[in-house]
């Protein structure tokens, strides 16, 4: 079973894919194989954005209850259950080497 650990701040994190305002954020442990044929394990954070998440079946129901609620409270047993559901649910994408190397060209062709 993989932890995954929900970030609680006051600052509401920005969305990596619209640049909005998310709601909260996890950690979530990934691996993946690296060229010589090793394990490499790393963590990921996860953002819950009401744009991009919207129609994601775990995610919905928790923004709901962020829109009717507000602020979040671990003491609400419907928040934790939809909490969990969330994070259970939420995965990091396989690595797309090709567009990697292709950032990474940008960035040297872009800071000579």
């Amino acid at each position: 079973m993989r932890r995954i650990d929900v970030v609680t701040t006051d600052d509401a994190p920005a969305c990596p894919r619209c640049g909005g305002e998310g709601l909260l954020w996890a950690r979530v442990p990934h691996s993946w194989e690296n060229a010589a044929g090793e394990r490499v394990d790393g963590l990921s954070g996860v953002v819950l954005c009401p744009g991009c998440d919207a129609r994601t079946p775990h995610a919905a129901a928790l923004i709901t209850w962020f829109h009717v609620n507000g602020r979040t409270d671990d003491e609400d047993a419907e928040f934790v259950r939809l909490l969990v559901e969330w994070a259970t649910s939420v995965f990091v994408p396989e690595l797309d080497e090709q567009a990697l190397e292709e950032e990474v060209e940008r960035w040297r062709r872009d800071s000579r």
